[in-house]
């Protein structure tokens, strides 16, 4: 086997040689005549008949406007090392054919990609083998697709993705509804006309401006089953057996994918869990960052030509260790180490705290009983963000609205790696309830850091896919596991756990007013701690490389300043939480400008009467044209059912401004 430090320097050392390349735009035609829009990105060969792996990412995200200056750096590094590139706009999306998808990940999109991948092996300057990257949707299709098993599909690379669509996507996190920002993002961009050229024609309104807005579609699935798992591969984990390098973030909300797979995919998995949010392992926040993209390239080389096996050597998990730190909402730098393991890690161990009477958690089970009640404070939890990611300051706020646990000061370190459980006897208090966990960090100085997080929609608690109402008054035991962390609890320092029935804006507030009941015996959390020292040496990681940019794209300055601010009125008793942010960028002579806000209501006395409020907008400023594209999603509840109004409006000068409204009362059944 080659050391580590052998692969490190396989791994970081420059090419002989880059390739030259050129980039084309094409289209794909589809057995049903549909053409999807492509982006070549083509190696120039350095000797007659040189042949390279083809890399795919499939996207909705507009590749020749929104995507347009994200994509280079990625796409420049690759091909410039001897890779075909194509990016391809999914139908009905960008400048590609048809009608908007009916959802994400519809047959209709993974029934493409089969067809893609076929046309991509087939290209004369091709070695006949196909990967499929990306992060986000990307990795969520990519995953999906090999799960088909094309022929041509050799290997995936899929950053932060999910296994498990109901449980860990933006739309009902952890079980319980959740309005994302991103719905409003998507729903908007999915009404904006077909790139380049940007034509009002009778297409554009039947297929796009038309189309119904995703936000209803997911509020008509409020339960697991047969919609959300149809593709989900922790249903089915035997479907995928090609090679997968799955990447997540500890700040991200889909970190559980790259442990999970270890645990059930049978065929070669590479699992890589940085400290970063919902970014790229190179430049994400908070650092610090590696060079992926040649680790990529490792990877890829290996699968799709038979290149050296220098990372696939490596043990399978590489992981961000981190230190206890203090809360810090601008964290830059994350405090720890990068450490090299196998799944599950050699001398692991599940450490038991128990809950007890008065707001203690010890090792041992209280010696009485008790029942402990918790006040339903609706409008807390705003420090743990509208995910379960981005960094967090002092969770003391939010434990104000919850009953905590805190253990002794410790007097030896825990380290602790992979997902807490938490086990919960409670006592109903309304028939709908979700159940929040945080796992913190109690300095000696009383500063709180928040460690990892997870809540259960109690209605799901026998079975997500068949959730039933709770009886108040009567008694039942949750169980439930926080999302992925890597800590150390230091000397001095306590463990807390943090038990509401809140966690605002992130999850929609349940309607009923309540006061629930903890019984902290036969109440308590696992904690999955490792030894402090890997087995394997300390991973040499090959430091980020400056991107490049593209040179026609011209960022400007921002027209509407970020803004994420909470308040909390005591008179009526309503927390509200906003959300802004803009971009303003110029492709060539095209100018464009987009913003968007949120904002997130609930009352103390009437939780039923929650609201979202968001805006998007585009304006496109073509050579001699313009037009502004804006989205409106209101959505109210009261104790019976969500009130949804969709607006989509088209403005250009001169002319009359075109509406389109959707307005839908869905019922209120699980949340």
């Amino acid at each position: 086997m080659l050391s580590l430090t052998l692969i490190a320097a396989l791994l970081t050392g420059a090419p002989d040689s880059l390739y030259d390349y050129r980039t084309e735009r094409g289209f794909l035609a589809m057995p049903d005549g549909a053409r999807l829009a492509v982006t070549w990105w083509l190696p120039t060969p350095k000797h007659p008949g040189e042949r390279f792996p083809v890399l795919l990412e499939y996207l909705p995200y507009r590749k020749d406007d929104s995507f347009y200056a994200r994509d280079f750096p990625l796409y420049d590094y690759f091909v410039r090392r001897g890779f075909v590139l194509a990016k391809v706009d999914l139908r009905g999306t960008g400048g590609s054919d048809g009608p908007v998808p009916s959802r994400e990940y519809s047959e209709q999109e993974l029934d493409d990609a089969e067809q893609v991948i076929a046309q991509l092996a087939r290209r004369r300057d091709g070695n006949g083998h196909v990967g499929m990257w990306g992060i986000s949707w990307g990795g969520f299709n990519a995953i999906q697709v090999a799960m088909r098993q094309p022929p041509a599909l050799k290997a995936i690379l899929a950053l932060h993705a999910t296994d498990d669509l109901f449980h860990d996507d933006v739309h009902y996190i952890d079980g319980a509804l959740h309005l994302d920002p991103y719905i409003l993002q998507i729903d908007h961009e999915n009404g904006l006309p077909r790139t380049p050229g940007y034509a009002f024609d009778a297409a554009y309104f039947r297929d796009r401006f038309d189309a119904s807005p995703w936000v209803l579609t997911y509020l008509k699935q409020p339960a697991d089953g047969p919609f959300w798992r149809r593709n989900g591969l922790r249903f089915r984990p035997e479907a995928l057996t090609i090679p997968a390098y799955l990447i997540g973030g500890l700040l991200d909300g889909y970190r559980d994918l790259p442990l999970r797979a270890l645990g059930y995919l049978a065929g070669p998995v590479k699992a890589e869990i940085g400290p970063w949010v919902h970014d790229w392992p190179d430049d994400g926040t908070p650092g610090p960052n590696y060079e992926w993209r040649a680790r990529a390239v490792a990877w890829w080389d290996h699968w799709l030509r038979g290149g050296p096996d220098a990372i696939v050597r490596e043990p399978r998990l590489l992981v961000f260790q981190r230190e206890g730190h203090a809360p810090d909402r601008n964290l830059a730098e994350t405090p720890g180490h990068w450490r090299f393991e196998d799944w599950p890690v050699a001398g692991a161990r599940a450490d038991t705290l128990h809950l007890a009477p008065g707001g203690g958690l010890q090792a041992e089970p209280p010696s009485r009983r008790a029942t402990e009640r918790l006040r339903y404070r609706p409008g807390f939890g705003v420090m743990a963000g509208d995910w379960w990611g981005e960094p967090t300051g002092d969770m003391r706020r939010d434990d104000a609205g919850s009953l905590v646990y805190d253990s002794p000061a410790l007097d030896t370190t825990l380290t602790l790696l992979g997902l807490p459980r938490v086990v919960l006897r409670t006592i109903a208090g309304a028939p709908l309830a979700n159940w929040t966990a945080r796992l913190e960090d109690v300095a000696p100085d009383g500063e709180v850091s928040l460690v990892a997080g997870g809540a259960l929609n109690a209605t799901q608690r026998d079975d997500p896919a068949a959730p039933t109402r709770l009886v108040p008054g009567q008694s039942y035991t949750l169980a439930w596991d926080l999302h992925l962390s890597t800590w150390a609890f230091r000397p001095g320092h306590r463990v807390r756990l943090a038990v509401s029935n809140a966690q605002f804006p992130m999850l929609w507030p349940t309607p009923y007013p309540m006061t629930s009941v903890v019984e902290p015996t036969g109440s308590f959390v696992v904690l999955p701690l490792v030894p402090a020292a890997s087995p394997y040496p300390a991973p040499a990681l090959p430091v980020p490389e400056p991107r490049r940019h593209r040179p026609d794209v011209t960022h400007h300055d921002d027209p509407f300043p970020a803004v994420e601010r909470a308040s909390y009125d005591p008179r009526s008793g309503m927390t509200t939480f906003e959300w802004k942010s803009g971009a303003a960028w110029s492709i060539g002579a095209v100018r464009y400008d987009y913003t968007e806000a949120e904002t997130y209501r609930t009352t103390d006395s009437a939780p039923a009467r929650s609201s979202f409020l968001g805006v998007a907008s585009h304006r496109v400023r073509p050579p001699g044209r313009e037009f502004t594209l804006t989205t409106t999603i209101d959505v109210t509840s009261d104790s019976a059912a969500f009130h949804v109004t969709v607006t989509r409006e088209l403005a250009r000068p001169g002319q009359r401004t075109r509406v389109r409204r959707w307005r839908e009362s869905l019922p209120r059944e699980w949340h």
